[in-house]
Order: structure tokens, then C-alpha cells, then sequence
């Protein structure tokens, strides 16, 4: 009894007029004789008969079967692109919308299948939270965050991560990219630079860029790790130019985009490196929680390794819980806790976030956020990511295409690698408008133009192999158009 969002033909809504609506009438809920309110939107959902929406998931299987039909074809065309209802996201309260027509491996967010688990538990977690009863919850927080968070916090993350992180080593935040912000401004000055890898998380550079400082590309190995002797003459060089380098910004877990994992020895070797160089790694570990399963190479936590001032984690209830809660955490020594806490906006505003970190607290206190992690967001993202492996390895990764890539161990994305006559940034409008597919070029990440990232975390682990097939006779196209 999955939740769906797909825009459906129900009752007296057909699928034409449910289609024409740029917002439809509710997601599709089986209900046991009452109207339930989504979450996602302001209209209350219409109700469903279980066998009704099992017949709805054999009609869309059997649009599958044509569709696999379909891909054996070496010229597909656009008229024969079967339609298939598609997770969906159209509400007053979200950031970005995903049109139930088009399959979006760009998008890098929870579904709303994780959301509803997540919306239930942070409801549960709220009231407990305020049920303590005191009213200065409402008022100027701690800076650092309440003791409570921090307790709790040290305490889920040394479980989970296998970590010896204290209280007062953690700094709540509003998330990852709050705190790439902050700690830009509080550790760097404008004009200074950020070294990152290649390829990076893509939005990190827009948030160092809005505080003035400019990113240097490291020069990569082949394992996907810094050259650090390269790096160690790019960085003499900017200082002899009078512009200093202050900050070493790192994935190492599950990275976003590659999925790859550091080892502990690669870790150590960038730890001695900042060292030296008068670095601050700033280590954004927001998948670290997210395993599935036992990691392939020994890694464990930046600071696990090292737990001194160069040393900066950062990591986020937004991927393992819901990005809506803007509620993160840093983990730093207690001299660099000081520093933070002791910025401008702090000294001013108070503790960030300190209603949604006190109920954070509750969830951690009460188990309510381990049960999420463990038997709901990482068996989820799991199954998702095993769906779109088999795809990518069944319709990619064969003579015509020849797609390569790494197997995920967790977080949310894998990174394509394809042939040098594929360019994915040409490729992604034609992609886009002709077969109803979109991604992530990875000349938006610091990748190569034949490179794509695509991300498992949206849509459901049965829409999977539809992405990939829309995706599949995009490349096939483009390479009897423009590859020849």
C-alpha cells in the first residue's frame, strides 16, 4: 500500500482533464473509506479501492512490457513513446516541481514515499516536544544549539556512524548548505579560495561563490582522489598571486556525484596534506549514514581519524529525514564551535532552527529517528538504487552505448560514464523535450561531457527501468544524428 503521485484517471476525473491541470487533484492513496489530507497538497486526495489500484499498476507494468518491446528497436522514434503516470511533485510547498510526464534523474530529493514515513514520525516527534511545556522552546536559541540536540545527536551519530564525537563538538545547523555559507564566512575571507574536487557537488560552488570565494578544481588521479602534489603547486602558485587558499571541500562517502567511498588511507593522506598547507578540510559527510550495507573499503568519519582545528564535518537530517526540516549539524572541535558561535548572524538571531532542533531531539531521544533511518530511508533507497543498476546494466551498458559506471553502496546518485561521442550537455534538451527525460550534465558537476549524474531517490524502484529506457532511445538518437 505505497503511496503514489502519480496523476491518475479517479472517479469522475478522467485522464485527460487530470492531465491538463498543471496541479492534480491529490496523489493516489489506497483508503478504507475516508478521505485522507496529502501532505503534498492543499486538495484532500480521492479515494481508491485496493483492487483498483492493484489493476492501475498491472495496466502500468503491461505499458512497461510494450515499452521494453519498444527498446529493441535501434531507431526509436517519439511516436511510439508509450505514456506512463509518473511520482509527481506539484505543491505550494515545494522548492522544485516534477511533472508527472517527465522522468527527472535530476532530481536529488526524498520521494514522497520517505516524505509521508518522515511527515509521520516529525508529527509524533513535534508533539512531544512541545508536550514538555515550556514556552522559552520559543525563544532566542543557544547558539551552538540545545544541549539536548547536541547530546542526542552524538549519541545517534556515534551508533550509526561509529564515531566518539562529544556534545560539545556538535553545532546545529540549517542543514549542509547553511553551513558551507557560514563557515565561508566565519573561516574564510571574500577572495579567498576553496579547493574542490573534480568532479564536485555542484551547488557547493554557487554557495562559496555567494560569499565571495572562488573554487580551485584539484588535479584528480585515476581512483577519483586529489593529485596533491599538482595540488600543492596550484596552491603555491594562487598564494604567490596574492590570492590565499583556505579551505579543502571534500565528499568522501557515497559522494555526490561519483558514489565513491575515500578510504581511511586516502583520508589520512588529506588530513597530513591540509595540515601542512594550513587547510581546513571541510568534509560534507550528509551521506554518511545512508549504507547499504557493509562499505567495500574501511571508511570511517573524517574525525574519526583526526579530531583537530583543520578538521570540520558537516551533516544533515535532509537526506536521511526530510530536507523540509533545514536542521543539520557540524562537527568541529570545541575551539572552531566557539568560532562559529560567536559570527554576527549568531550573536544576533541565536541558535539556528531551535523549534525544529528540539524536536529532533525528541525524535532521537524516543528511537522515532532510528527506526526511520534503519527500517524505512536506507532498505528504500536500497531497493531503489539495485532497480536502477539493473536497468542502466540491461539498456546501457551494451555494444551501442557502452555505459560504465560505479554500483552505488549508498547515498543518493550514480555517475554515467559514456562514450567521447557522447556530449550529455548537448544531449539534455533533446533528451528532455523528444523523450521526456532529464538528468544532470556532468559538465554542471566538473565532470566530463560524457558523463551524466542521475539520481534513485525520487521516484519509486518500479519506475526505474522507465527512465532508463526514455534515456536509452535519447542516446541512441542523438548518436544517429549528431555522433556520425
Amino acid at each position: 500500500q505505497r503511496c503514489s503521485m502519480a496523476a491518475v484517471a479517479v472517479g469522475q476525473v478522467g485522464r485527460a482533464q487530470c492531465c491538463q491541470r498543471r496541479r492534480p487533484v491529490g496523489g493516489l492513496r489506497i483508503a478504507r473509506g475516508v478521505a485522507e489530507t496529502d501532505p503534498f497538497s492543499v486538495f484532500p486526495r480521492p479515494l481508491i479501492t485496493h483492487a483498483a489500484f492493484c489493476e492501475q499498476k498491472r495496466g502500468e507494468r503491461r505499458v512497461c512490457q510494450r515499452r521494453l518491446a519498444i527498446s529493441s528497436s535501434s531507431s526509436p522514434s517519439t511516436d511510439q513513446l508509450a505514456t506512463m503516470s509518473l511520482t509527481q511533485m506539484d505543491s505550494p510547498f515545494t522548492q522544485t516541481t516534477v511533472d508527472p510526464d517527465v522522468f527527472n534523474f535530476g532530481v536529488g530529493q526524498p520521494g514522497p514515499d520517505l516524505l509521508e514515513k518522515a511527515f509521520a514520525m516529525i508529527k509524533e516527534a513535534s508533539r512531544s516536544a512541545f508536550d514538555l511545556g515550556d514556552p522559552f522552546l520559543m525563544q532566542y536559541g543557544i547558539e551552538a544549539g540545545s544541549t539536548a540536540f547536541r547530546r542526542e545527536l552524538a549519541e545517534f551519530y556515534n551508533e550509526h556512524a561509529k564515531a566518539s564525537a562529544h556534545e560539545d563538538e556538535v553545532f546545529a545547523t540549517t542543514g549542509v548548505s547553511g553551513a558551507l555559507q557560514l563557515l565561508g564566512t566565519v573561516l574564510a575571507s571574500p577572495g579567498d579560495c576553496v579547493v574542490v574536487e573534480q568532479p564536485t557537488y555542484f551547488l557547493a560552488r554557487d554557495v562559496f561563490g555567494s560569499v565571495g570565494l572562488a573554487t580551485l578544481p584539484a588535479p584528480m588521479l585515476a581512483d577519483g582522489t586529489m593529485n596533491l602534489e599538482g595540488l600543492a603547486a596550484q596552491i603555491a602558485k594562487q598564494r604567490e598571486q596574492g590570492r590565499d587558499v583556505k579551505l579543502l571541500y571534500v565528499v568522501p562517502v557515497h559522494s555526490n556525484p561519483t558514489s565513491r567511498n575515500m578510504s581511511a588511507q586516502q583520508k589520512q593522506e588529506y588530513i597530513d596534506f591540509a595540515e601542512a598547507q594550513g587547510l581546513t578540510i571541510v568534509a560534507d559527510e550528509v551521506y554518511e549514514l545512508l549504507n547499504f550495507g557493509k562499505r567495500s573499503v574501511e571508511s570511517p568519519p573524517f574525525r574519526k581519524l583526526c579530531g583537530g582545528d583543520h578538521v570540520i564535518s558537516l551533516n544533515s537530517f535532509s537526506k536521511i529525514c526530510a530536507p523540509g526540516l533545514r536542521c543539520g549539524w557540524v562537527l568541529a572541535s570545541k575551539e572552531v564551535v566557539k568560532k562559529v558561535a560567536a559570527s554576527g548572524v549568531l550573536s544576533s538571531g541565536g541558535g539556528m532552527n531551535p523549534v525544529m532542533t528540539a524536536t529532533m531531539a525528541e525524535a532521537l531521544r524516543s528511537g522515532r529517528m532510528q527506526d526511520l533511518l534503519v527500517n524505512e530511508v536506507q532498505p528504500n533507497l536500497s531497493a531503489k538504487a539495485k532497480s536502477l543498476c539493473e536497468a542502466i546494466n540491461k539498456h546501457l551498458c551494451n555494444d551501442e552505448i557502452a555505459c560504465t559506471f560505479l554500483a552505488p553502496e549508498g547515498g543518493y546518485f550514480i555517475f554515467l560514464k559514456f562514450p567521447e561521442w557522447l556530449n550529455t550537455t548537448e544531449l539534455l534538451p533533446i533528451a528532455s523535450d523528444k523523450f521526456k527525460v532529464k538528468y544532470t550534465p556532468g559538465e554542471r558537476c566538473l565532470g566530463g561531457t560524457n558523463t551524466a549524474r542521475v539520481s534513485f531517490a525520487f521516484y519509486s524502484a518500479e519506475e526505474m527501468e522507465e527512465g532508463v529506457l526514455r534515456l536509452r532511445q535519447a542516446i541512441l538518437h542523438y548518436k544517429r544524428t549528431h555522433a556520425a
